[in-house]
């Protein structure tokens, strides 16, 4: 099977987002800002309440090609907690014997996309596990701007401790860590790699972004990053400059409802990216069943 990523395939199956709930949303966090004693009642209600996010969460399916999938349902749970639990099943799964690994970091709501897990789980033969832990059921914006360190702190955990059992293993059977994030988890994930204890060059093989929103600064130039940005997402505009041109933020407003249920490769919908095969090392010979063009 020879898959691009840059293909059009069918639309990531994320939970709809219409736009009544967004302006609700935008009213809650308001509110928030001005009632900041309230805030813990109203996470509940986004977290656990009438308003928290049921998205699909591909990773408890089993995997048609015979991939490892391993996912920590775990919010509101100690970070590190969650981290070493999901690892440990990980490790139970037979996921550290893989070829490669994918630390899948989630938007607010634990989503991960299935499209870009069913991609790199073809393009790997199936040799492949993906691990990802839930923290919350928040829409990203509710997450991002309520607990902007949760995100952060619970990437950073998993990473972490997927990064210390494969080092834990004998050279020559450690496989291959690729870490991967979409939206919210695009600004947690370049965090994480940041904050690991051992250097992320050495222990992580490749990154994998998508949708980076415009609060986030670029990674660093590098073979080994994918870093996509629609050129019509409208998350990759927002910013702190938008302050200065109401005009234009009020249009960015108002593209983001929807953005994420549109044609993958437009507006916050993105195609699978791959790992550039040049950057995997543990059976670099192999020949994989696809490639990266960019």
């Amino acid at each position: 099977m020879q898959l691009d990523a840059a293909t059009p395939g069918p639309a990531p199956e994320e939970t709809p987002r219409p736009r009544r709930r967004w302006v609700v949303v935008l009213v809650a966090l308001i509110l928030w800002q001005a009632v900041g004693p309230l805030g813990g009642a109203l996470w509940w209600v986004f977290d656990e309440g009438p308003l928290r996010q049921q998205p699909r969460d591909v990773l408890t399916e089993a995997s048609p090609v015979g991939a490892v999938r391993v996912f920590g349902d775990h919010p509101g749970q100690d970070v590190g907690r969650a981290a070493r639990e999901t690892v440990d099943d990980l490790v139970a799964a037979g996921g550290l014997a893989r070829d490669v690994v994918v630390v899948a970091l989630p938007t607010g709501s634990g989503w991960v996309d299935p499209v870009q897990v069913e991609a790199v789980e073809a393009w790997a033969g199936g040799d492949v596990a993906t691990v990802s832990v839930r923290y919350a059921r928040t829409p990203s914006a509710v997450a991002y701007l309520m607990r902007p360190d949760l995100a952060e702190d619970s990437a950073t955990a998993l990473l972490q401790e997927v990064v210390d059992r494969v080092a834990g293993l004998p050279e020559t059977r450690r496989p291959d860590v690729v870490v991967q994030g979409q939206s919210l988890g695009v600004a947690a994930g370049t965090a994480a790699v940041q904050r690991l204890a051992t250097p992320g060059e050495s222990a992580v093989s490749a990154q994998l972004w998508q949708g980076r929103p415009g609060t986030v600064d670029a990674p660093a130039a590098d073979r080994c990053t994918v870093d996509r940005v629609n050129d019509d997402d409208p998350v990759a505009r927002l910013d702190l400059r938008l302050l200065a041109s109401p005009v234009v933020a009020a249009r960015v407003l108002a593209d983001l409802p929807g953005s994420a249920s549109t044609t993958p490769g437009t507006r916050h919908s993105y195609r699978p990216v791959l790992p550039p095969r040049e950057c995997l090392t543990l059976n670099a010979s192999r020949e994989f069943q696809g490639s990266v063009r960019g």
